[in-house]
């Protein structure tokens, strides 16, 4: 496994609902437009059912990010994702004039889901980012969709 590979850290700080702070920088190899995997701090242990022997584990990935600015010792990083949505008329609408209106659909950009009260379960789709999560460099793959990831221990 090569040094970039084994590039992690912690959440810093939580700038906005797109942004982060990874208390990683240049100095230890990070560079701009590489993708970051923010980790569930608790992995899930495996066991095996005959010998109860520790197969290793799996870590969930809550989202994955992109470093946009990069500093010796820390990296700004935001989301990047965007999917369609429809902002305009639908079929099955409650009034009339919203079913004849034609679909107008847009971008959106994923975000974070902060939540000031404390983490809720993770959704397939949704995650809770908090300083101190972990975080582990990801790659290009990252940026299709976000999916649980072995670790062998």
């Amino acid at each position: 496994m090569s040094a970039e590979k084994k590039l992690s850290g912690l959440v810093a700080e939580i700038v906005s609902n797109r942004e982060i702070i990874l208390n990683k920088g240049s100095k230890d190899g990070v560079r701009e437009g590489m993708y970051f995997n923010v980790l569930d701090p608790s992995s899930v242990g495996i066991k095996d059912p005959v010998t109860g022997e520790d197969l290793g584990g799996i870590k969930r990935i809550k989202i994955t990010v992109v470093a946009v600015e990069v500093a010796e010792r820390i990296t700004l990083a935001q989301t990047f994702r965007t999917r369609s949505v429809n902002v305009g008329g639908h079929f099955g609408g409650m009034d009339a004039i919203d079913m004849l209106r034609p679909p107008k659909f847009v971008e959106r950009v994923e975000t974070l889901r902060l939540d000031p009260k404390g983490p809720k379960p993770l959704g397939p789709s949704e995650s809770v980012v908090v300083k101190g999560d972990p975080f582990e460099l990801g790659d290009e793959s990252d940026a299709d969709a976000s999916r649980s990831v072995t670790v062998w221990e």
